[in-house]
């Protein structure tokens, strides 16, 4: 099998070869890869250098639209000539179920070496490394996650993390979106002021129902933060287990919801995966914040997130 993809004819956006569409993805460069179809194994062995016919695309919808739907890295050009190396979901399935999502945002801390972003601090507890924020105080620390001036108009992304101590999900809630507003995380563009995009909160127990538990629990009686800047764009969920970290019930997982709490793990949800469609293109870095309520260093510190735009 020829190595060279100049033997392949020319680029074209519709009916691409496959071996154009798999050996002009990064990822599979000097790699020989198995393609599975019913009834027949293709092997295609790809050079170790990129083809000249593989496309200069400014994003990976433009790569998509391009008819390369196999997710994996990708070089895209968004300022038309500075090549940039980014992760592509071709499929969607945790996000609108259409590909062409570009990856901004990425934290594996079980995977080794891994290390918190710069703006968040490590956690260790019960021989685990999270990241979180450091102090008792009522506040937030934040990253930043880049989107290369990319013009967007969905967000789509996951975040895991754990209780510790004691979180009271929206005690702060009067606080606004530029304050330590929830015991979570705060996933938002833009400044004065920031625009929300999706919440994740910590509730205190599965059976709190005032504004220490999580406003989705049945017979919930504190604020109606549906009618707040968050409106229904959130997640909240508690934690049971060994106190301070409840390592054995991961947050916002649709797992091991009970009691009142069963609300807010719907059959038909994604969780930990959010999907939002804002309306308008923007072009701005996403925030990151994770936020305490300021007492017994509670927090909800977490070990994954990863966050898609389109």
């Amino acid at each position: 099998m020829s190595t060279d993809c100049t033997n392949t004819g020319s680029h074209q956006y519709k009916g691409l070869s496959l071996y154009l569409r798999v050996c002009c993805v990064n990822s599979n460069l000097g790699q020989s890869v198995t393609i599975r179809e019913p009834g027949i194994n293709k092997y295609i062995l790809c050079p170790k250098v990129r083809s000249k016919l593989c496309p200069t695309e400014v994003d990976c919808p433009s790569w998509f639209q391009g008819g390369y739907n196999i997710s994996g890295a990708y070089t895209i050009f968004p300022d038309g000539g500075t090549p940039t190396e980014v992760y592509c979901d071709m499929e969607g399935i945790n996000c609108d179920g259409e590909g062409g999502w570009t990856r901004v945002g990425y934290l594996n801390m079980t995977q080794p070496g891994a290390t918190c972003p710069t703006g968040l601090y490590p956690v260790t507890l019960n021989n685990h490394t999270l990241c979180g924020k450091p102090g008792e105080q009522p506040a937030c620390v934040s990253t930043l996650f880049s989107a290369n001036n990319m013009t967007y108009s969905k967000v789509c992304g996951q975040v895991r993390g754990y209780q510790v101590n004691m979180v009271a999900a929206f005690t702060y809630l009067s606080s606004g979106i530029e304050g330590a507003y929830v015991n979570g995380i705060s996933i938002t563009y833009g400044r004065d002021p920031r625009k929300h995009i999706w919440t994740y909160a910590g509730g205190l127990e599965e059976f709190q129902t005032n504004y220490y538990g999580c406003p989705c629990n049945m017979n919930y009686t504190a604020d109606n933060i549906s009618t707040s800047f968050i409106g229904f764009d959130y997640y909240c969920e508690s934690a049971s287990g060994v106190y301070p970290l409840y390592i054995t019930d991961p947050l916002w997982d649709g797992q091991q919801c009970n009691q009142n709490e069963a609300t807010c793990c719907p059959a038909d949800s994604k969780m930990p995966w959010f999907y939002r469609s804002l309306n308008h293109n923007i072009t701005d870095d996403i925030e990151f914040r994770g936020c305490g309520a300021g007492f017994f260093e509670a927090q909800t510190a977490v070990d994954i997130i990863e966050l898609y735009i389109k």
